[in-house]
């Protein structure tokens, strides 16, 4: 049995620069929650994007995008790159 599914929507969130020390990934999601609100996401697929994630870990980018939920994403992703 198959299910019909609409494409979903897309949000584009680049972060720009470097993390400084001592500020995890939870920090950085909770700041882009913080900025879009807890239902600024909804029905959206979060896509992270920039200098600042393509510096961040394998776990660190699961953190993030497994936190996309808080925003009310439907899912939350990091854009292909050589770590990915």
């Amino acid at each position: 049995q198959t299910l019909p599914m609409t494409r979903p929507r897309t949000m584009a969130i680049t972060v720009e620069g470097e993390l400084p020390e001592g500020v995890s990934a939870k920090d950085l999601i909770l700041a882009v929650i913080a900025r879009i609100g807890t239902g600024g996401g909804q029905g959206y697929v979060l896509e992270y994007r920039g200098p600042a994630i393509e510096k961040l870990s394998m776990e660190a980018r699961m953190t993030i995008c497994n936190m996309s939920i808080e925003a009310g994403a439907r899912a939350g992703m990091i854009a292909p790159d050589e770590t990915t």
